[in-house]
């Protein structure tokens, strides 16, 4: 009987090890995906284009 409770006592642990990664790789996608949505956000293409642009014309 001990020996069937030390088994699952192990499984339940490695089953916490799995939940706990699974947790903390989502956390870090969402963290990562967030910064990088609002870093895009903040891209001023066409000011960047046109400024470009005018600095290419010959003077």
């Amino acid at each position: 009987m001990h020996d069937i409770i030390e088994h699952y006592g192990k499984v339940v642990i490695a089953l916490a090890g799995v939940l706990a990664a699974v947790l903390l790789t989502a956390a870090v996608v969402t963290i990562v995906s967030s910064k990088t949505k609002d870093a895009v956000n903040e891209i001023s293409y066409k000011e960047n284009i046109y400024s470009a642009i005018d600095a290419s014309k010959p003077e």
